[in-house]
């Protein structure tokens, strides 16, 4: 299927939690238009891939998509959809439970703490608890922090570690694998417990002590982002969230990592539009609150360009008109053939050979790097 089908037009007109008029209408016609020819399978892959199945069942349910009176073509998978958007709302309200309990701890222990991510973006970025699949509980924090932080989580229960092949229980790391995380990650190793779940394998807590991987020529004060960090309820308990600005700079770091990086390609999470949405949709409310100007100092003093423009440019691209044209200018490198590269920390650059869209849908995407990733997996 190409990215321009109706398949990809559909995927990517539902991907945003709340639909125009517009594009509810859009959206019917290319199903009903290509009813006889549409390929429910790719859709439903893609939505799986790209993290928004569960967003496109809460529109179907709402919507009536699959329904079409005066056709006699059975729209097959649409109670997957719904079904899906029904049980990531289960699983989500489970989460907040369990993490809860974490931040009341750590609140408790007087420890300083953003929480970045999926939490925080699940909760207060979309409007329904249902439409963003979260997965860790992701910290920012201060590394004097970090033994208080890992010893509250040892008294719930969890782990340091990844998860056993058997899923049963957390194993160490090897010793090379942990020698990698201190020489280029800027997250602790992270903290597993498994709760015995068949929809949550894991619960999982990341401490993390800058915004931006080692070596990557970027770096965040992380005292000041707890400074001017916001008071917010979180899981159902007085916690706090990178300010706005952070917020996306952060956001566009973590798509820019994952969009580049060797290990999430071949693990293929590293193109996916749910990514683009967070961003999108933090940068309509840097645009509503006219905070464009204190955001783009900030991209500078953290000298993050290369990787806030690289996620701006390309949501532009996927979500028109959610970035401000001028912002746009004003972040743009003077040079901008990275925008289709690949590869770096540690290992060879590489460049693309297709374009954007067309790789964005590519069910073999992975196959088609030039190199394998270098980082240990046990």
């Amino acid at each position: 299927m190409s990215a321009t089908g109706p398949e990809s037009q559909v995927l990517r007109l539902l991907a945003r939690p709340e639909l125009t008029e517009e594009q509810k209408h859009e959206t019917r016609g290319l199903i009903e238009d290509n009813l006889s020819s549409f390929d429910w399978g790719f859709l439903l892959d893609q939505a799986t891939r790209h993290n928004v199945l569960q967003m496109l069942g809460k529109h179907f349910a709402d919507l009536r998509y699959y329904y079409f009176p005066d056709q006699r073509v059975i729209v097959p998978h649409w109670w997957v959809l719904c079904a899906a958007y029904q049980a990531n709302t289960i699983r989500n309200e489970n989460l907040s439970a369990e993490y809860g309990q974490v931040l009341g701890l750590l609140n408790e222990a007087g420890v300083r703490y953003a929480v970045r991510k999926g939490a925080a973006l699940g909760e207060h970025l979309y409007p329904d608890p249902g439409l963003r699949r979260t997965s860790d509980l992701d910290l920012l924090i201060e590394r004097t922090d970090a033994r208080r932080v890992a010893e509250i989580l040892t008294e719930l229960g969890y782990e340091q570690g990844r998860i056993a092949p058997d899923g049963k229980s957390v194993q160490a790391l090897s010793k090379q694998a942990q020698g990698f995380w201190r020489l280029h990650v800027n997250n602790a190793m992270p903290f597993h417990r498994i709760p015995g779940r068949s929809d949550i394998p894991y619960y999982g807590v990341d401490m993390c002590f800058d915004l931006f991987q080692r070596g990557s020529g970027s770096a965040s004060p992380v005292p000041e982002l707890l400074d001017r960090s916001t008071a917010v309820e979180l899981c159902g308990v007085p916690s706090a969230m990178l300010s706005l600005p952070d917020q996306l700079i952060d956001t566009c770091a973590h798509l820019f990592k994952e969009a580049t990086n060797l290990y999430y390609i071949e693990h293929e999470r590293d193109l996916q539009l749910s990514k683009f949405l967070d961003v999108a949709l933090l940068a309509d409310r840097v645009t509503r609150s006219g905070g464009w100007e204190q955001t783009v100092a900030r991209v500078r003093e953290y000298q993050a360009v290369r990787q806030v423009y690289f996620a701006l440019h390309f949501t532009d691209l996927l979500f028109p008109g959610e970035i401000a044209p001028e912002v746009l200018a004003e972040l743009r490198p003077a040079d901008c053939s990275y925008l289709e590269e690949y590869g770096g920390g540690g290992q060879e650059v590489y460049r693309w050979g297709t374009p954007f869209l067309d790789r964005l849908f590519d069910r073999k995407r992975r196959s088609r790097a030039a190199a394998r990733s270098v980082v240990p997996t046990v």
